[in-house]
């Protein structure tokens, strides 16, 4: 059962790990809105690992961002966005009044 659908608002977890995920620090800690579901697949912490027939599947989830949300400096028009990919353990529920697109 996946946890988020098409115009879910979602926080991406702000961690810290030592292995490839994926998840870009930037996004960390920002808020999106889910725009695209993908199939489940073998997670990028396991794949790197070279466990693609025996790691861990989960759906994963395209989001997007505005991007005068991603950076505070940045001097494009407000309608720019920005989407990205994120297996469903880097998302979380966005809080009620917080900032998506």
């Amino acid at each position: 059962m996946r946890r988020f659908k098409v115009g879910d608002r979602v926080v991406v977890r702000d961690e810290t790990t030592l292995f490839h995920t994926r998840c870009q620090g930037y996004m960390r800690g920002r808020i999106g809105t889910v725009v695209e579901d993908r199939p489940a697949w073998v997670i990028p912490e396991d794949e790197a690992w070279g466990h693609d027939e025996d790691g861990r599947h989960e759906p994963f989830y395209v989001v997007r961002f505005k991007q005068t949300e991603l950076w505070a400096d940045y001097a494009g028009p407000d309608l720019d966005t920005l989407e990205s990919e994120f297996s469903e353990r880097w998302l979380e529920p966005a809080g009620e009044g917080e900032h998506s697109v």
